[in-house]
């Protein structure tokens, strides 16, 4: 099953210890130390939300017999809002947008890794039931 905690507060420390350039019209770097403590827990309930969300969804459609893709689709849609909380707490802490895009990504990509394999996990349970 997925868990919650599982990489979120290494993922908040790697976007941390990231130093990258601010935009090109400027040439200073952003500093992990301008994120608030207020920041960060913002960011981690919205992160605990989201798979909160990704948990509940993924059992409610754990049986749909669409395709493993198309359903994973349909559950990170469904759970999109927390990812865009995650968004705006960094547009408020003036983290780049290409590091907190990348960082809202890298979640993304994890989260249907792990949404397509419970999926197709289950698909496969249920074709060895049937044969």
């Amino acid at each position: 099953m997925i868990t919650a905690k599982k990489g979120m507060w290494m993922g908040i420390a790697l976007l941390g210890a990231l130093s990258v350039q601010a935009e090109e019209s400027s040439n200073q770097e952003w500093q992990p130390s301008t994120l608030s403590d207020a920041a960060i827990q913002k960011v981690h309930g919205a992160l605990e939300g989201y798979q909160r969300c990704l948990n509940q969804e993924t059992q409610k459609h754990l049986k749909d017999q669409e395709d493993s893709r198309k359903v994973t689709d349909l559950i990170l849609g469904l759970c999109e809002e927390p990812l865009t909380a995650v968004k705006k707490t960094f547009d408020d802490e003036k983290v780049p947008a290409g590091a907190s895009d990348r960082y809202i990504r890298g979640k993304r990509s994890r989260a249907a890794q792990q949404i397509v394999r419970v999926v197709m996990a289950e698909e496969a349970s249920r074709s060895a039931k049937s044969h």
